[in-house]
């Protein structure tokens, strides 16, 4: 487990040396905006953090972004961390060279209100009580665990949804493959989640969650549709603060396209595929 761990380590630090835009067309970036691919394909090198304002806003918005600054250890510290400054200054600090980083913007590009709305319960000193291992509330703990490895899962499949929420991956991902396609769309909106992505390792779990559509997701204009859901999930966040909801566990490497998971047996993987229910 160890000697696995440090390879995907070394894996990742190589990732970091160069960029690279192969990753752009696979499956789990597909919900990023045409504009946005188009813009980050045009890049030969990494590109520094004051460049990435002009990244984020290639894609349409109607909520408001924040600007993304080269993260300073002084500034971190005079507004109390991270996710303070980010509140106080409207300006998210941001490491050069760091794929999580650049996916911590991409999602804010495509995902604004739900970010802010993560970033609204990391600063809410009023949630509680706090938990002595890390200082966090509740609600804290949630929106750290989405905000890394979330997703967003929306279907004009009731039946499908309640699938996901009963653990039933089988069913869902294989057994009814087609009816999913045409119903269901993934957006991965965990920043750490799609840095792990690039170089997928075997039991990729994400935390969802699971959205109704009144319609076919086909059917609806593509920013229109992400608009929508950016709000929706960032009120499901919001209510964070009156009651924890547990987010529903989803392994992302059965999603289709995700992985080479075109044969029934992939999803007869036990130990990938079996989930148990917290109550």
């Amino acid at each position: 487990m160890n000697a696995g761990r440090a390879l995907h380590r070394a894996a990742r630090a190589a990732l970091a040396e160069r960029f690279s835009t192969d990753w752009c067309r696979r499956a789990p970036y597909g919900f990023l905006h045409p504009s946005f691919v188009a813009a980050v394909e045009r890049l030969v090198a990494w590109p520094e953090p004051e460049a990435y304002d002009e990244l984020a806003a290639s894609v349409p918005q109607r909520a408001a972004l924040p600007r993304f600054v080269r993260q300073q250890r002084a500034a971190l510290e005079q507004f109390g961390g991270y996710e303070k400054h980010v509140a106080a200054t409207r300006s998210v600090p941001t490491r050069p060279r760091s794929w999580h980083d650049f996916f911590n913007m991409a999602v804010w590009a495509h995902f604004p209100r739900l970010r802010w709305a993560l970033n609204a319960i990391h600063v809410d000193d009023a949630l509680g009580p706090i938990d002595p291992r890390n200082g966090r509330a509740p609600a804290q703990n949630v929106a750290a665990q989405f905000d890394e490895s979330g997703l967003i899962v929306a279907s004009s499949s009731p039946e499908l949804l309640h699938g996901l929420q009963a653990l039933r991956f089988k069913h869902v991902f294989w057994e009814r493959r087609d009816e999913l396609c045409a119903t269901t769309r993934f957006w991965v909106t965990g920043h750490g989640m799609l840095e792990s992505l690039l170089s997928p390792h075997p039991r990729l779990s994400g935390k969802a969650v699971l959205l109704d559509l009144p319609r076919e997701p086909a059917t609806y204009d593509a920013d229109e549709l992400r608009d929508r859901l950016d709000a929706r999930a960032a009120a499901q966040i919001l209510s964070l603060g009156d009651a924890v909801p547990a987010l529903a566990p989803l392994p992302l490497l059965g999603i289709p396209g995700y992985a080479a998971n075109e044969s029934a047996s992939f999803y007869d993987d036990a130990s990938y595929f079996r989930f148990e229910r917290r109550h």
